[in-house]
């Protein structure tokens, strides 16, 4: 696998420009503190629409929109996601909405709803936080899962006929001889073959090129599966886990609504 660790997270935000003004809550100091998160303020949905339609979004990282700023039009944003198929984490922070509109966003993959509590701005600035970073780690792994199947698929794509039928023999658990019987061509032939599975995966073994395989083959099912039942929304993108999603945060609460 691909591992992304290591690439700095952005956050891409969505807010009102202060440009002097005094705000009860100012979304950008309270994301930048004690972070090493990179912020990328935008200034209007419609610029933000753009990057999402040219994929310019950084990458691992997540998308924080204040709907105060915007009203409905985070429906939009949320659309463009999806016609799109890109998978990043999208935030909405927001004083007060209609429950029919939390589950919308719910519906159309949203990340969380987080309320804002000016009583509470530490609270607050720490819930908000703590959802961002959670974001951000299913972000990663997400990047990484879909740099590593790229990979893969142009692997399997390079190929011949006779690699295609060795792998999938040795998925099965197949000797070398039994494969070499099974298509009455020598063993010394199906070794080659095997040697040049493993220098294609960049792996040190069967038990390695099995296991990668092996998650690959499991991937491109998830992805089949959502493209059959789920394609209008997320085409073949990886998506939040179900047991993640359907929570809306009031401070560091979480209340199912």
């Amino acid at each position: 696998m691909i591992d992304s660790t290591n690439e700095r997270a952005a956050v891409c935000l969505l807010t009102r420009q202060l440009n002097g003004e005094t705000v009860s809550i100012d979304l950008r100091s309270l994301i930048e503190a004690e972070s090493d998160w990179s912020v990328v303020p935008c200034s209007s949905s419609d610029q933000l629409l753009e990057w999402i339609a040219e994929s310019r979004l950084e990458r691992p990282g997540c998308l924080v929109v204040d709907v105060e700023l915007i009203g409905d039009g985070f429906q939009r944003v949320q659309k463009a996601l999806s016609d799109s198929s890109c998978s990043a984490p999208l935030i909405l922070v927001a004083g007060e909405l209609p429950i029919q509109t939390v589950v919308h966003a719910f519906e159309k993959g949203a990340w969380t709803v987080v309320l804002k509590s000016e009583d509470g701005a530490q609270k607050f600035s720490g819930s908000l936080r703590d959802h961002i970073r959670q974001a951000i780690e299913w972000d990663r792994f997400q990047v990484g899962m879909e740099k590593a199947h790229r990979k893969r698929n142009r692997i399997l794509d390079g190929l011949t006929e006779r690699q295609r039928k060795v792998l999938n023999c040795v998925m099965e658990g197949m000797p070398t001889k039994a494969i070499a019987a099974n298509y009455n061509v020598s063993k010394r032939l199906i070794e080659f073959e095997r040697s040049h599975l493993l220098s294609a995966f960049g792996v040190g073994g069967t038990a390695e090129l099995t296991a990668v395989v092996g998650e690959h083959r499991i991937v491109e099912k998830l992805l089949d599966r959502y493209q059959r039942f789920d394609s209008a929304e997320v085409g073949r993108s990886f998506r939040r886990p179900m047991t993640m999603r359907g929570s809306v945060s009031r401070s560091t609460a979480q209340v199912d609504e």
